[in-house]
């Protein structure tokens, strides 16, 4: 194809949107109730894969029954992002497949060297699977969200930057996996993950996609609870809570690290308030010590054990 409305896809960098849906902007988000779903996206062709949708929002909204066929292979952003906007905002996202993930931008026709800082600049980046906005103020909730393989963090939700949004996500009974550099990752105010599995299975060498951590805490109050860690092929830390955090509760987590040595949790010194319980830690392949595993401590650390020993 030599071009798409508003950009040519053909020398590389994109001067326009590169989105299928765009609807509201982050200061002047659509109000009322909103209903988008029901789409197949087939980016099986080459050079394919623009946002699907691109939401703020100061309203109630569903996102549902959407799938991805295909590999997102234009370097661009990935397929969603999603802001409820306001204090009151709602955005619920479930049934949505996306696990076929996107290319790393260098593996693409997007050389990003055109970058000019003008009216488009970024659009381009951020190949993640599902983003927020930094000011986000409302919640986010995704259910049954099935993601995988994207360069620039698989489920990316933070509810806001500290100072700048406070938020609210809540990512519930979702499967992610293979994505660099985190693959859920959360922050926000009373932001949650539960019944949650993360699954890394594939290594894509040293050069893209280098790490793959299965879940980071960055700010806030947070909440992981019945979730399960499964690193095959491990190439970063499995649960990172940082410094950002105010108050963390991780419970009911299990965590299996095979074959290479790699740390299963690592707490910021700065981190605050954090409480560990019930986590279960398994290292097939490998013997492991605590020293290992861990790094730093939760200022709560209860019934915590390795290959069904206590530490």
């Amino acid at each position: 194809m030599d071009a798409i409305e508003g950009f040519d896809v053909t020398k590389g960098e994109y001067h326009g949107p590169a989105q299928h849906f765009k609807i509201g902007v982050p200061d002047t988000p659509h109000k009322g109730r909103f209903v988008f779903g029901g789409f197949t996206v087939d980016w099986r062709g080459k050079n394919e894969g623009m946002q699907i949708l691109n939401h703020h929002t100061a309203g109630k909204s569903v996102i549902q029954n959407i799938r991805q066929v295909g590999m997102h292979s234009l370097g661009c952003q990935g397929p969603f992002r999603l802001n409820p906007a306001t204090e009151n905002a709602f955005i619920r996202a479930r049934n949505i497949d996306i696990r076929h993930g996107g290319l790393t931008y260098q593996k693409t026709i997007n050389t990003r060297d055109t970058y000019d800082g003008g009216p488009y600049a970024g659009r381009s980046w951020a190949t993640s699977g599902i983003t927020m906005h930094p000011r986000t103020q409302g919640k986010l909730r995704l259910e049954r969200v099935i993601c995988g393989g994207w360069p620039d963090n698989g489920i990316y939700v933070i509810g806001g930057h500290p100072g700048t949004g406070d938020g609210t996500v809540e990512v519930i009974s979702c499967i992610a996996g293979n994505s660099q550099a985190s693959n859920i990752r959360i922050g926000g105010t009373d932001s949650k993950i539960i019944g949650c599995k993360v699954i890394i299975d594939q290594s894509f060498g040293n050069k893209f996609y280098y790490e793959q951590r299965p879940i980071r805490l960055d700010d806030g109050s947070c909440t992981v609870k019945n979730t399960q860690i499964i690193q095959k092929k491990p190439t970063g830390w499995s649960l990172t809570v940082l410094h950002g955090v105010q108050k963390a509760l991780i419970e009911n987590v299990s965590i299996a690290i095979h074959e290479t040595p790699t740390k299963a949790l690592v707490v910021d010194d700065a981190a605050n308030n954090v409480t560990v319980r019930n986590m279960q830690v398994q290292t097939p392949g490998w013997q492991a010590t605590k020293n290992m595993l861990f790094r730093g401590s939760g200022d709560v650390m209860e019934n915590i054990t390795v290959d069904g020993k206590p530490v």
